[in-house]
């Protein structure tokens, strides 16, 4: 057969196959029950469970949830006279395969890292077609951290759930007092360092890509440090290195010798606390925490209690040959004067955090 024959021929098989896969994919696409108002309710509620695992410096949350939603669909009503029961329940194997053939909004997680490492599913099915499913998952979940209020600080651990097959003309989700009351966070968690305030919903809405409204549950954990946890590893070995200063400005001169050598230590020993508080508290260090600044702040106070130091000792400042109590007047002072300075900046800087 001549090319320019079996040309038209090969483009026109190309557009049938087009239109057969396009009526395959249109087929397998669930469709919303019949005999429904549009949009159709969905109502929403969620239970934490426990959070395992949670990673301020990846910003990753392992947590177990369990979601319950609830809607009508007229096409699975029945009798409840014929049957003997107000309603069927199915667990596990046996509710997916009935869901596999029923509609479900098919909600999904979009924070959700790769698959769940274990699950379970419940089905509820009443006489007047009210379905309700209810998912279990325990999963690793992306979240933002912010770590400018460490160790005192309270996370926000936020999921993000949308039906990604319908618009909000189609699907909306709803919760009522019923669904308010299931909604719930477990009092103790597995995490041992945080404790577990409360669990808020917001309903937002947003354009997807062929610009038709969608609407997404923001289901937001709030979680607090047990930030008694971290005053004896945190806050005593940086309290213990920055007592040299305290050293240099007391101590007669006749036990302080050669100043230098004590200051550099005091700062390589903040140094590698720096280090250890990274490797200890990820995000301690790394993140704009009042930790990290008071440990900054910690090499500048060194260096300058060292400069004053070295200057009312040796230096022949104008007024010392005149004024010979002059250097115990301004020592008596200083004494107490960068210390407490010090002392108070970085107190004001935890108090800046938390407002």
């Amino acid at each position: 057969m001549k090319p320019a024959v079996l040309r038209p021929i090969l483009v026109l098989a190309g557009w049938l196959c087009l239109i057969l896969s396009g009526t395959a994919m249109a087929d397998e696409t669930p469709r919303l029950p019949k005999g429904v108002h549009l949009p159709l309710a969905v109502h929403f509620s969620m239970r934490v469970l426990d959070i395992s695992r949670f990673n301020e410096t990846s910003g990753e949350a392992s947590m177990t949830i369990e979601t319950t939603e609830r809607w009508k669909d007229p096409t699975q009503a029945f009798d409840p006279k014929t049957t003997g029961f107000a309603r069927f329940d199915y667990v596990g194997a046996e509710a997916e395969a009935k869901l596999a053939g029923i509609w479900t909004p098919a909600t999904e997680i979009e924070n959700r890292i790769g698959e769940p490492r274990s699950g379970s599913v419940a089905l509820t099915m009443r006489a007047d077609g009210t379905v309700t499913r209810i998912r279990r998952i325990d999963a690793d979940f992306r979240v933002e951290v912010d770590m400018t209020t460490f160790p005192f600080d309270r996370q926000t651990l936020t999921l993000s759930l949308v039906t990604p097959r319908h618009s909000a003309d189609e699907v909306i989700f709803v919760m009522n007092d019923i669904d308010r009351e299931l909604a719930s966070v477990a009092s103790e968690l597995s995490a041992n360092s945080w404790t577990a305030r409360s669990l808020q919903f917001v309903m937002e809405r947003f354009y997807g890509w062929n610009a038709k409204p969608f609407v997404r549950i923001k289901a937001s954990t709030e979680i607090q440090r047990k930030w008694q946890h971290y005053v004896l590893p945190i806050f005593v070995p940086f309290a213990a290195v920055l007592s040299v200063s305290l050293f240099l400005l007391w101590a007669p001169a006749r036990l302080r010798g050669d100043e230098a050598p004590m200051t550099y230590s005091a700062l390589l020993a903040l140094a590698a606390l720096g280090f250890t508080y990274e490797s200890s508290f990820p995000g301690a260090i790394s993140m704009n925490s009042p930790v990290a600044f008071m440990v900054s702040l910690g090499y500048f106070y060194l260096v300058i209690v060292l400069l004053v130091s070295m200057l009312l000792t040796d230096a022949n400042f104008p007024g010392r040959r005149r004024y010979p109590h002059l250097e115990e007047t301004i020592r008596a002072n200083i004494r107490f004067s960068i210390p407490m300075s010090f002392l108070l900046i970085c107190i004001c800087s935890v108090l800046l955090s938390l407002l």
